[in-house]
């Protein structure tokens, strides 16, 4: 009996092999596609997957008054915390992200990158496997150091580290621990030391990143509101009383709201832009690829059962005469059902291989390193293309088995208008979800190009960026190379600043005027910075070499902090003070003597924010922020000056250091890279919406016109014209078309215009992919049904008129 089944299965499949490409290569893209997406997915999610703690650690965040959200935490908070709430057990403070250095060993330096400073207890937050030595010896003294096993061959070879001492920051070490990373974590560090001395601080002062351990299954909401009591405590009523003000308008001015975030979530759900220092996933794109993926699998599943139908037509006379022989109408269901199952899992092997295939590029598109050999999710994906593959094929195979064998034996094969309107639902879906795609794409492509196209506010041509890994003499070094490498013929200009364009470091306090309190981004630069930058002065001027003054109290400031401040029409000669201050100059009467044009240093989707600017010299401890240093070079032999540059670096600057350089409009490229990628994205992925459209376009014109034969028949017979009869059989879909159209154009514009929104400078909702996606979808129903409608002109009229 199975042997029977094969040959028709076989027979039938070769007979109708357009019909049965067409379904499997429908479902292969949909199970490819959905595949790779939740490969995609289930690494993201990998990350602090295997933390045995991740239940009960959290990262502290916190809003302030302005809105913003700060990823880093001050150094007081954890102690109070656990003092104060007794769900806290611990706290561990770090800086939160890498730093690189050269470490020396017997004398041999190595550079050496991924290093993380923090507090002794690192391990009972992140409790990587120990390899040699363990945690308890690493938490007994601060010079005490752990390194991963990877870090310890590289320093030492086949050698056992612990014992050996490294000299890093100009301080030695003993290491007592190497350990191995499984898994994906927050942290991954090559190498681990402790604060030389207890962090100190106060409550305004964010400079570190706070984890917190918790009890057992907390209540996070109890927690943050204990939180939230803990900082009015200590930081409102006080700060309050000291400045004169009430504790609610303080909370207006200068509130601050600590938000515990699960570690587990940080990775694709932290709502700062900042999710540490192994990266943010990019959430949006997930859910963009999935739902995607989803209408695409729909896609091709309504597609695979209107072909399976269209083809059943064809198979009436074979389920009368197994009827006739006595065949019940369940062995008829499962035997179809079967076929359209195997088809399934031909559709998904070929999925697997498709997936192998393209996986080596959608890794290098994305930046990551995924493999198709993840047996739990593979497992999980067999079972939905088998519950997919059983769904598709009991629909078709039900239909086939309520053939009548009398009527079809005859040559009659009735038509429900049920089913008729049910597969025209399909086709208008179809159209919708690909006009969806298409009205999509256009407006992705044409926000994209308005971001590459933007006028930025800066002119970054032929700027590169060098940083500065040495952080001992960093502003010395900047002056000592800016002198020397300005003699090169090839060299513009050479300047730096601290809030770097692309993002980077920051330094932010508010800046008050008059009873108005602004929180404020601190830009140090130096005397040439903003016309190497292409930075314009709209009023007053910048800063200059010979007025003294400039670099004490004298301070620019852009657009964004001009309308905060309520100053804009007339900010030159307006006193201000800043909420930070040192021993050299107090940050209070800061004169302002020239308001900047804002220019866009984060990217679209963040706005421009308040900015002051101050030379390097007015607050002494800024040059500690001094983390790049920018040279305006010549178009011409650009490699030759880069080399000019690497070879002084090398010797007078920061021996042993990689060299590094990045051009400025490069480093600001990448904030709107995402979002090139999602049009990248978006534009393949509607070819392959629109290519299994057609698919599901040509199998219900196939079924409807197949259904349609005898019509056809008795209009040529009548004298009806080629055209009149295309035209009947054409119309029907035109309806669709429109239908589809015009239900399309308010989905598609909330959708897309919820896009746009998280772009603080965006374009304008484009009027013509609504006009232009109607029509396209009109010329391709005119093309693929035309051609089946004019094919079905020259049938032969005897054959289908016999029985009448």
């Amino acid at each position: 009996m199975i042997l029977t089944w094969f040959k028709i299965f076989f027979r039938n499949s070769k007979k109708n092999w357009l019909n049965i490409l067409i379904n499997i290569l429908g479902l292969t893209l949909g199970f490819a596609g959905l595949l790779i997406v939740l490969l995609y997915f289930n690494d993201e999610q990998s990350y602090n997957a295997n933390n045995p703690n991740k239940e009960e650690v959290f990262r502290v965040i916190h809003k302030i008054s302005s809105g913003e959200i700060w990823s880093n935490s001050n150094n007081v908070e954890g102690p109070k915390y656990k003092e104060d709430i007794p769900e806290i057990l611990a706290y561990y403070l770090c800086d939160g992200w890498y730093e690189s250095t050269l470490v020396s060993i017997n004398g041999k330096e190595l550079f050496s990158e991924n290093i993380l400073q923090g507090n002794p207890n690192f391990f009972d937050f992140f409790p990587f496997k120990i390899i040699e030595g363990n945690e308890k010896t690493f938490q007994e003294a601060r010079n005490h150091i752990a390194i991963s096993e990877k870090q310890a061959n590289t320093f030492f070879g086949k050698e056992s580290a612990i014992g050996k001492t490294v000299e890093i920051f100009n301080r030695a070490f003993i290491v007592t621990t190497v350990y191995k990373i499984e898994g994906k974590h927050y942290f991954m560090p090559n190498i681990i030391l402790q604060f030389e001395e207890e962090p100190v601080g106060h409550w305004g002062n964010f400079s570190n990143t706070l984890f917190v351990k918790t009890t057992k299954e907390p209540d996070i909401e109890v927690l943050n509101k204990k939180a939230l009591a803990v900082w009015y405590q200590n930081e409102v009523l006080p700060s309050s009383k000291r400045d004169g003000i009430s504790p609610q308008e303080f909370i207006e001015k200068y509130g601050t709201t600590p938000i515990f975030e699960s570690i587990k979530n940080i990775r694709l759900k932290t709502i700062s832009s900042d999710a540490g220092p192994e990266g943010k996933g990019n959430y949006q794109l997930i859910i963009i690829m999935l739902t995607l993926s989803i209408l695409l699998i729909t896609i091709s599943c309504v597609n695979f059962i209107n072909l399976s139908i269209a083809s059943a037509t064809q198979r009436a006379k074979e389920v009368g005469v197994k009827k006739t022989l006595g065949l019940s109408k369940t062995t008829l269901i499962r035997q179809y059902s079967l076929e359209i199952v195997l088809q399934g899992f031909i559709a998904f092997v070929f999925s697997l291989l498709l997936v192998e295939l393209i996986l080596p590029s959608f890794n290098h598109f994305i930046g990551k390193d995924i493999s198709i050999l993840e047996i739990d999710l593979l497992l999980k994906v067999v079972l939905l293309a088998i519950m997919v593959s059983v769904l598709i094929g009991v629909i078709p195979a039900i239909y086939l088995s309520k053939f009548k064998a009398v009527e079809v034996l005859k040559g009659n094969v009735s038509r429900s208008k049920h089913g008729v309107f049910a597969r025209n639902l399909m086709l208008g879906i179809q159209f919708l979800i690909s006009g969806f795609f298409l009205t999509g794409s256009i407006i992705i492509n044409e926000q994209v190009n308005f971001m590459m196209q933007k006028d930025l506010g800066f002119n970054g041509d032929q700027v590169i960026m060098i940083p500065m890994n040495k952080f001992k003499d960093r502003y010395k070094n900047y002056l000592l190379a800016k002198n020397e490498l300005i003699k090169y013929p090839n060299i513009e200009a050479i300047t730096t600043n601290s809030f770097l364009i692309g993002g980077g470091n920051s330094l932010s306090t508010n800046f008050n005027y008059k009873d108005i309190s602004v929180q404020t981004n601190g830009n140090a630069i130096d005397y040439n910075y903003l016309d190497v930058m292409g930075i314009k002065i709209l009023k007053g001027r910048g800063f200059k070499e010979e007025i003294a003054s400039d670099t004490i109290k004298n301070i620019l400031i852009n657009e964004a902090l001009a309308k905060a401040l309520n100053i804009y029409n007339d900010p030159i000669g307006k006193i201000v003070t800043a909420g930070f201050g040192g021993d050299d100059n107090d940050g209070k009467n800061l004169q302002i003597i020239g308001m900047v044009k804002d220019y866009n240093t984060y990217g679209f989707d963040t706005e421009i924010p308040p900015t002051a600017f101050m030379h390097w010299n007015s607050f002494d401890w800024m040059k500690n922020n001094l983390w790049m240093i920018q040279f305006k070079i010549k178009p011409n032999n650009i490699q030759e000056t880069l080399n000019f540059i690497e070879k002084y670096w090398n010797e007078n600057i920061e021996q042993g250091y990689p060299f590094n350089p990045d051009f400025v409009n490069k480093r600001f490229a990448k904030t709107y890279e995402k979002y090139q990628k999602q049009q990248i994205l978006f534009f393949i992925l509607t070819c392959i919406v629109i290519i299994v459209s057609l698919l599901g376009l040509f199998a219900l014109a196939t079924l409807t016109i197949q259904q349609r034969l005898k019509e056809v028949a008795i209009r040529k017979t009548l004298g009806a014209s080629v055209e009149e009869i295309m035209y009947q059989l054409i119309k029907s879909f035109l309806k669709i078309t429109l239908i589809a159209s015009i239900i399309l154009i308010p989905i598609a514009y909330y959708l897309m215009q919820n896009w746009l929104n998280n772009f603080v400078y965006r374009i304008e909702m484009p009027i013509l992919p609504f006009i232009i996606t109607p029509i396209l979808l009109t010329i391709l129903v005119f093309v693929v049904v035309g051609l089946k409608a004019y094919n079905t002109t020259k049938i032969d009229l005897i054959k289908y008129l016999k029985y009448e």
